[in-house]
């Protein structure tokens, strides 16, 4: 019984492996993954328990939550996956800081609008999901690349965690983008449509 947490979630991490195999077989074929009202901070959570069990040393993650924001339309492991990519990138970016720190934070910005080509018109994108990391940062030669398969600032990384990524957000209508902010590290940041009215 001591143990539950952790067997929950093994199983449910078998469950999300299987779809991130399959999801990479199809990488960048149409075909979307089944959606419903997702809770961001439940999302959240389970990313972060995930990459605390599977990190060698304690990990602290500042969290920084707006409660107040709504659901959005969605995968849930889907978006799980895509925020256990960018935790665990934020986690090895910092690791050789005297004090590593990775940030994660969700608000509500008002008045952020995108003009999305696919759909033909502008569409409000005001939840939004920052991490942060307060690593080296990313090397200015490979921020225009960095969400393409095979491209990876690790020395032994395989460049598709971003890509994946990257594919995912794209079926959420999510845009993620790595702002250039003045300061140490990296922060990439994720920001969702309103969820449509409910009927």
């Amino acid at each position: 019984d001591k143990h539950k947490h952790l067997t929950t979630l093994i199983a449910d991490e078998v469950d999300r492996i299987a779809q991130l195999i399959d999801r990479m077989q199809r990488l960048g074929r149409e075909r979307t993954e089944p959606v419903g009202p997702i809770n961001l901070h439940e999302a959240v959570r389970r990313a972060l328990d995930t990459v605390r069990a599977a990190s060698d040393r304690p990990l602290h993650i500042r969290e920084e939550f707006d409660p107040s924001l709504p659901p959005v339309l969605g995968n849930e492991g889907a978006l799980v996956q895509v925020l256990i990519n960018l935790l665990a990138n934020a986690r090895d970016a910092c690791a050789d800081q005297r004090e590593p720190q990775v940030v994660i934070r969700t608000r509500f910005v008002s008045g952020l609008v995108m003009n999305v080509i696919r759909l033909g018109r502008p569409v409000k994108l005001p939840i939004e999901i920052q991490v942060s990391d307060n690593g080296p940062g990313i090397p200015p030669d490979q921020r225009a690349r960095l969400f393409h398969p095979f491209v990876s600032t690790k020395t032994k990384g395989m460049g598709l965690g971003l890509a994946v990524c990257a594919d995912i957000l794209h079926e959420h209508k999510a845009t993620i983008i790595v702002p250039d902010i003045e300061r140490p590290g990296a922060t990439f940041r994720i920001t969702f449509p309103c969820p449509p009215p409910s009927s």
